[in-house]
């Protein structure tokens, strides 16, 4: 799914085992530690409550145990979100027992949770510290964010929709991938990788029907892969907002 950590940090967990984690007692009159499994729990919740589903889930820790993130993979109950088959929303999650990060929530198509705090959904963010009433005001919360999953994928939906409708020729595409060149979307070996992306797709199906705006959002996601443990997400998600924002304005 995408869930990036650690191996010489941080240990792959999994729903099952969260529940076995000590919560250790408030480090102060105004900190309320909340057990990683039931901040899990309540996000499942939300989200059957919105008439989802979980099909795909991941969860890390820290090798300390303070540090909680994972990400879920969600559909409706029944059938596919909306109607998309080669997109997923996913839920990313994350918290800390020694006050390092707050409770957290994202939400997107492009979702990236990191244990180095990169931590970002472009539906969604949520956050909210771990004051003694967190138990009551969480719940709530959870649920304002995931209510927001179904008109948000069917906006997603829309977009990408006009990307697949939208043919663009040679000099457009190149012009459009200099554009965000020039705009900090890409280094100059990811310019590189889109332009090849382009014209020759890894997947053959970001090319059906000829060359189209979706052919190029593809071959711009294919340039910004990280590559290695030491990518800097920071920038991965600063350069992907930027894609998606110029590529957008070209169907608004």
């Amino acid at each position: 799914m995408g869930l990036m950590y650690s191996q010489k940090d941080d240990k792959l967990i999994t729903r099952s085992e969260l529940a076995f984690l000590d919560t250790p007692p408030p480090m102060g009159p105004h900190h309320k530690p909340y057990p990683f499994d039931e901040y899990v729990n309540d996000v499942s919740e939300a989200l059957i409550a919105e008439g989802l589903r979980i099909s795909n889930e991941e969860f890390a820790v820290t090798k300390d145990e303070n540090r909680m993130f994972g990400m879920m993979e969600v559909s409706p109950l029944e059938g596919q979100l909306i109607t998309a088959d080669d997109w997923k929303v996913v839920v990313g999650l994350r918290g800390s027992h020694d006050q390092r990060i707050p409770r957290g929530l994202v939400i997107g198509t492009q979702v990236m949770v990191c244990s180095n705090l990169c931590f970002h959904g472009n539906i969604t963010n949520m956050s909210t510290k771990q004051t003694t009433n967190i138990a009551q005001r969480l719940p709530q919360l959870l649920r304002d964010a995931v209510h927001q999953i179904p008109m948000m994928s069917e906006y997603q939906e829309e977009v990408f929709d006009k990307y697949r409708n939208q043919r663009i020729n040679d000099a457009e595409a190149n012009d459009v991938l200099v554009e965000m060149y020039r705009e900090g979307a890409f280094s100059s070996p990811q310019l590189t990788t889109a332009i090849k992306e382009f014209y020759e797709p890894t997947f053959h199906e970001h090319m059906e029907g000829g060359r189209t705006l979706w052919t190029l959002f593809n071959a711009s996601t294919q340039a910004l892969k990280p590559t290695g443990a030491t990518s800097n997400m920071h920038l991965v998600h600063d350069r992907s907002r930027k894609v998606s924002d110029h590529l957008e304005l070209l169907v608004a």
